[in-house]
């Protein structure tokens, strides 16, 4: 009798335990019933630039996932869309109109316009670091490239009431720099182009000296400072303000400095000379009697004779010719065989060497071709290095920089050696890659 009692208990602890269970699920399915959202697209497509990387992701929410999108429209030349992202590197700029639409696994679906902006690359960002309270002592100045890649530079930096220690300016070891300072006016130009290009990096610093008995608030002078950045393809970036300059008159300008720092330590192969034409062996039944040094005999090839000079009509005249023997080239008579051109065979005679194919048909015999010269190459040594820089510096001209100007070729005809004051090495603690200690360098220079 007291089993039923519990027995009893039990299954009716069973029920409500259940009809909990139950009573929570249908609460939880209603739940969600309510807080489910209807499908909406969430996009924002951020604007990109000409020839920086672009990476977007669509996006929505709501509805029951996964989603499904898709794009119609025309995107910017450098940019592909795939699987709900559109990434590349535009190579156009403009206002591109776009149709996406997504759907998802209920089937629902929206469809939202939108556009797409390309814009030019901003230039790389100047960066100055100084005090910024007033000061009666010397200070550090730093120059920083922030944001964007540049290829290069050209900076004006007004320096009221103060004056920079030229020996204290140490540059990046990657830039190569021109530098001028005219003490009068209080100003110092700089021309800089980095081996390259380069970001996020100081790229020079100096220390700046107020004159005596002065308080300076260098705000007032660095904020004034003037910058034309190139970019990573060494064009001029954005609407570059225009710098008014000193013209000063040189045979080098920022074209070739920009040369040299392209092919900052690349050398030139050495040329090969030609090989010299075999020698017919002495077995050979003779063709003629006559000294061994005589001209050749007619039909035979000489190519690069080792004591022979490089104009044939150089050589000491030959002997009368004597009765059975070849009569040798004159003085400006076309040498028997021209370079590709076939050359008969006497019977009993070898075969002569023929031209190498790489030779020029109007390169002089026993020379090597003409190597062309490498770009930045100033003083035709075969490499571009410090001693280019140095040429360049001892006769550089200065020119204005204005927005949209294209860098001026290197005008060979000037006249070479109007060095202006300032244009040389800015001192000895100059810090271009492969600068050397030159006591002939000096501020003024």
């Amino acid at each position: 009798m007291r089993q039923r009692p519990v027995l009893g208990r039990v299954l009716l602890l069973g029920w409500l335990v259940f009809l909990g269970i139950l009573l929570a699920a249908c609460g939880s399915d209603s739940q969600n019933n309510q807080s489910r959202q209807p499908l909406r697209l969430t996009l924002r497509l951020e604007p990109g630039y000409v020839d920086e990387p672009y990476n977007t992701t669509l996006t929505a929410d709501g509805g029951v996932r996964p989603y499904r999108f898709t794009l119609e429209g025309s995107l910017p030349k450098g940019l592909v869309y795939s699987n709900g992202r559109i990434s590349g590197t535009p190579q156009e700029k403009g206002s591109f109109e776009l149709t996406v639409s997504v759907e998802d696994a209920n089937l629902s679906n929206r469809t939202q316009k939108v556009t797409l902006v390309i814009g030019e690359t901003p230039p790389p960002r100047l960066d100055q670091v100084f005090p910024l309270a007033e000061v009666a002592d010397p200070f550090p100045y730093l120059f920083r490239v922030r944001d964007r890649e540049a290829r290069g530079f050209q900076a004006q930096i007004p320096l009221r009431d103060l004056k920079p220690a030229l020996d204290s300016f140490k540059a990046d070891a990657s830039l190569l720099y021109v530098l001028r300072y005219d003490e009068e006016k209080g100003v110092l130009d700089i021309d800089a182009v980095f081996t390259s290009p380069r970001k996020d990096l100081e790229a020079f610093r100096f220390t700046a000296t107020p004159l005596p008995d002065k308080k300076v608030r260098p705000e007032a002078s660095f904020r004034e400072t003037r910058v034309a950045f190139y970019d990573k393809n060494g064009k001029l970036a954005g609407n570059a303000p225009a710098i008014e300059r000193v013209a000063s008159e040189g045979k080098y300008r920022y074209s070739d400095l920009e040369a040299i720092a392209r092919n900052w330590g690349r050398r030139l192969a050495p040329a090969t000379p030609r090989p010299t034409a075999p020698q017919a062996p002495e077995s050979n039944p003779p063709q003629s009697q006559g000294s061994p040094t005589s001209p050749a005999s007619e039909g035979q090839a000489v190519e690069n004779p080792p004591a022979a000079p490089a104009d044939p009509t150089a050589s000491e005249p030959a002997q009368p010719p004597q009765p059975g023997q070849a009569q040798p080239p004159q003085p400006g008579q076309a040498p028997p065989t021209q370079p590709g051109q076939a050359q008969p065979v006497q019977p009993g005679q070898a075969q002569p060497a023929q031209p190498e194919p790489t030779q020029p048909a109007n390169a002089p015999q026993g020379q090597p071709a003409p190597t062309p010269k490498l770009e930045g190459d100033l003083n035709g040594d075969g490499v571009v290095d410090q001693k280019d820089l140095d040429l360049l510096r001892a006769s550089y001209a200065w020119a204005r920089v204005g927005a949209g100007q294209t860098t001026p070729p290197s005008n060979p005809s000037s006249p070479p050696g109007n060095t202006q004051p300032g244009s040389g090495a800015p001192g000895s603690s100059s810090a271009n890659p492969g600068d050397k200690q030159n006591p002939e360098q000096s501020e003024g220079k």
